[in-house]
């Protein structure tokens, strides 16, 4: 049977009076230490070594040799036929070229032959009284200087050398002697003919002046003069000024030095 129900009993609860827990703390957040990835190691495979089976040794049958009847031996037989094998081509000749040699036409030589020359003798020419017209007419007195041999050209510079330098040419440079030597008679005659084209002073014409002058002066390399001077004068003022002005003009045509020589010479005034 049921109980008999009791009697419900009310309850009266007042909120406030309630206490309500304080709410817990929050737990703290726990950082783990974050490991650096690991890197996975490389599988090494085992190395399984070969299993060398020990070789077992095969046994050697003897073989017996089996006699033949020579009785049933067949040769063969060479054969006379050829075949592409036992052919032999005999080897191609080469062709030889025969180069052609071409034959060099011989020079003709052709001998000089010497013309004579012709000599064509000139009538003589009357002479004058005056000397001054036979000088302007070619005959009997003139300013040009007689013509020198080669042969004596060399003796004649040796000749002015020893009179005009003496003793002074050997202390001059091996180079200075040997320009010297070589070109003082040619200097001589440059100069010789300079003063027969500018002509005779008319005054020394008139009076008969002439004589022999010695010029002195330094010649360079690049044709330049210097210290031009007469170390022996005439006497005659015509001449020696005359003397001055032809080398003036005539330096321009003298063969050049390597050095610096100083040059001495005769200039010759002479009416014959």
């Amino acid at each position: 049977m049921p109980e008999p129900q009791q009697k419900e009993k009310k309850i009266s609860l007042n909120i406030k009076q309630v206490a309500t827990p304080p709410p817990a703390p929050k737990p703290k957040a726990v950082t783990k230490p974050v490991k650096p990835p690991v890197k996975p190691q490389p599988v090494v495979k085992p190395v399984v070594k070969p299993v060398v089976k020990p070789v077992q040794e095969k046994k050697v049958e003897e073989v017996k040799r089996v006699a033949l009847d020579e009785s049933k031996k067949t040769f063969a037989v060479k054969s006379t036929e050829e075949n592409n094998v036992t052919k032999v081509l005999p080897k191609p000749k080469k062709k030889v070229v025969k180069k052609k040699v071409e034959k060099k036409p011989k020079k003709i030589v052709k001998k000089k032959v010497l013309k004579k020359k012709r000599v064509v003798k000139r009538k003589p020419q009357r002479r004058s009284k005056d000397p001054l017209a036979n000088m302007l007419m070619g005959a009997g007195t003139s300013i040009a200087p007689r013509p020198q041999r080669r042969s004596g050209a060399g003796n004649f510079a040796q000749r002015m050398i020893n009179e005009l330098y003496g003793s002074e040419f050997n202390t001059y440079t091996p180079t200075q002697k040997k320009y010297i030597k070589n070109n003082l008679s040619t200097i001589h005659q440059i100069t010789q003919r300079t003063l027969t084209h500018n002509g005779y002073p008319e005054v020394a014409v008139r009076t008969r002046q002439q004589g022999t002058n010695v010029v002195s002066f330094y010649l360079h390399p690049n044709g330049d003069i210097t210290g031009l001077r007469l170390k022996d004068r005439i006497g005659y003022a015509a001449l020696d000024d005359n003397t001055l002005e032809v080398i003036r003009i005539a330096y321009k045509k003298y063969p050049l030095p390597n050095q610096k020589t100083r040059l001495l010479f005769y200039v010759n005034y002479r009416m014959y």
